[in-house]
């Protein structure tokens, strides 16, 4: 009977102590969760790397370093910072995005030298009329021309397919009807491997270009200023 009593003491404490310490990674892991944070995840990971929460720790550390890599492309906004985020998240969420971006400084990389050769031109002829320069902000447009006769246009994105293109217009026309409601769209397929259809629309001057993707990507939306063509 004694032997029975200490077997069924050893049985009683073994199951308090697995309550125990199922009671305590439970606690550990709600306030992994409730501070969402990597260093929060690790430390949880360190405690219980056997955990069956494991493998989601590991996942949500994951999502939160692509999380901040991308706000650093972003904030940088540059190519070679979303090529980067691209080397190191191929398949991201945000990846097609970052792919987008790509694709527009790849299509105004010759906008810098068409504009300055147009300047030089503009210079170097005395005899160009002041009429002959860019026409002047509508009013009625707030301030950007769509005429047949523009040469400036702002990219806002490459995308996979016409369909998708026309779908993010309406999407964008509608969520910033002030700076694009008058604007019309062009759809252009992009020269390349990858076959992309970008999304632009037409403005009066280099200057009102400008102007547009200044206020467009104070939004965090993407726009570039390109040339005609």
């Amino acid at each position: 009977m004694k032997n029975n009593s200490w077997c069924w003491s050893g049985i009683a404490l073994g199951l308090a102590l697995a309550l125990a310490g199922c009671s305590h990674e439970g606690a550990d892991w709600k306030s992994a969760t409730a501070a969402d944070t990597s260093e929060a995840y690790q430390q949880f990971l360190t405690q219980h790397p056997n955990s069956a929460n494991a493998v989601q720790a590991h996942t949500r550390i994951d999502q939160l370093q692509e999380q901040r890599d991308w706000q650093a492309a972003t904030s940088a906004d540059t190519r070679d910072a979303y090529q980067q985020f691209l080397t190191a998240h191929p398949d991201s969420t945000f990846a097609q995005e970052a792919r987008i971006r790509i694709e527009n400084f790849a299509q105004s990389g010759g906008t810098a030298v068409a504009g300055t050769a147009a300047a030089a031109a503009s210079g170097s002829s005395s005899k160009t009329p002041a009429s002959a320069s860019a026409p002047a902000p509508s009013m009625a447009t707030g301030g950007y021309a769509n005429t047949a006769s523009q040469q400036q246009y702002v990219q806002l994105g490459a995308f996979s397919s016409q369909a998708h293109a026309q779908w993010q217009w309406k999407r964008l026309s509608t969520r910033y009807s002030k700076e694009l409601g008058a604007l019309t769209p062009r759809y252009v397929p992009a020269s390349g491997p990858r076959k992309l259809v970008r999304l632009q629309v037409g403005v009066a001057s280099r200057a009102q270009a400008t102007a547009l993707c200044g206020k467009l990507r104070a939004h965090a939306q993407s726009c570039v200023p390109v040339k005609s063509g």
